[in-house]
């Protein structure tokens, strides 16, 4: 029997690699219809079951292929960074526009250092912050994350939020622990 860990309409892979290749790990959100999880690998606009997608070439430091992406639903914009290394251009802002939501790598080794993750948040200016790649392995601790980044926190085991619980003013950062 295969572990299944989540469901998905739609899943967005930034980059090739072993680390990134277990997409059958996620079952549709909505089998009964007939529906399949959605994979988006490439630069471009998709749209899908509601949920709308732009994909945006950002090549690592080292030229690596590597797609960043804003995905926007329910009335919010998410952007996902994947696994950058590097501050974004003005092109990748530009195309990205507005970001309710950041997903960002914070922990260095390979991915975006705490303190150029603070420097990334600084140029998009999103209204929640939610760093990956942190307090695991060889990756930096969660808190030096939260005193480079240098915002409220909230820890919590799960997400769901609603563009009313957006913050209002202050940009606010949420942990998720597993």
């Amino acid at each position: 029997m295969k572990l299944k860990s989540g469901v998905a309409s739609v899943i967005v892979q930034t980059h090739e690699g072993k680390d990134t290749e277990n997409l059958s790990a996620f079952e549709p959100e909505h089998p009964e219809e007939g529906k399949k999880v959605f994979v988006v690998k490439h630069a471009g606009e998709y749209e899908v079951q509601g949920v709308f997608v732009i994909g945006v070439d950002a090549p690592k430091k080292d030229g690596t292929p590597h797609t960043i992406y804003r995905i926007d639903v329910e009335g919010m914009r998410t952007g996902f960074l994947g696994t950058l290394d590097r501050e974004l251009t003005t092109k990748e802002i530009d195309a990205l526009g507005t970001i309710d939501i950041l997903i960002l790598p914070a922990g260095g080794n390979g991915v975006l250092s705490p303190q150029g993750a603070a420097a990334v948040i600084g140029q998009v200016e999103p209204r929640l912050v939610i760093p990956s790649y942190v307090g695991t392995g060889a990756y930096a601790s969660v808190e030096v994350a939260k005193r480079e980044i240098g915002c409220p926190t909230d820890e919590m085991p799960k997400l769901k939020v609603t563009r009313a619980q957006l913050p209002e003013e202050d940009m606010r950062m949420a942990l998720l622990s597993m």
